[in-house]
């Protein structure tokens, strides 16, 4: 996708509470921000976020999957079940990628994927060879779960604030 953050149109600019002003477009489903000084105009902040949005947008799902190998500890079983029997559909998704004032790299906002078949119902084996009904449903995260993943480099990630 071409990602152009200078000559496309903002969907919102306003001040967050830290002081600066954020910049807000949206590329597909995923929105992006950029904050810049509130003394100065947007477009050297944007400039320099441009240069590094395209390599950001390339590692989305090296992201995610470094978001869901560190969820492991927190949902086993979720991760466990999603990748057995549903890998082609993560139960996590990338809402937004972040080009904050105070860090050096972008990062990624990551929580449940609204899209993921939550109300699916599978067949679980045990280690005794028994099977098991097991609605997804009953391992979703709650509304207020989000990780934060910050690219340091291509694919590569250590987990944000």
């Amino acid at each position: 996708m071409d990602i152009n953050l200078l000559n496309e149109s903002m969907l919102g600019h306003w001040r967050v509470p830290s002081g600066v002003w954020q910049c807000e477009f949206q590329f597909g489903s995923q929105l992006i921000y950029v904050q810049h000084h509130n003394d100065e105009p947007p477009c050297a902040r944007l400039a320099a976020a441009q240069c590094a949005v395209k390599a950001a947008w390339d590692d989305l799902p090296q992201a995610l999957k470094f978001a869901e190998q560190r969820c492991k500890a927190q949902m086993p079983e979720l991760i466990r079940l999603y990748e057995t029997y549903m890998p082609w559909e993560s139960p996590l998704f990338v809402y937004s990628i972040h080009f904050d004032l105070d860090k050096p790299y972008p990062s990624y906002a990551i929580s449940k994927n609204p899209d993921f078949d939550w109300d699916h119902i599978l067949i679980d084996v045990d280690e005794l060879c028994q099977n098991h009904s097991v609605c997804m449903e009953q391992y979703e995260p709650k509304d207020d779960f989000w990780v934060y993943v910050r690219r340091v480099g291509f694919k590569q990630f250590e987990l944000g604030d």
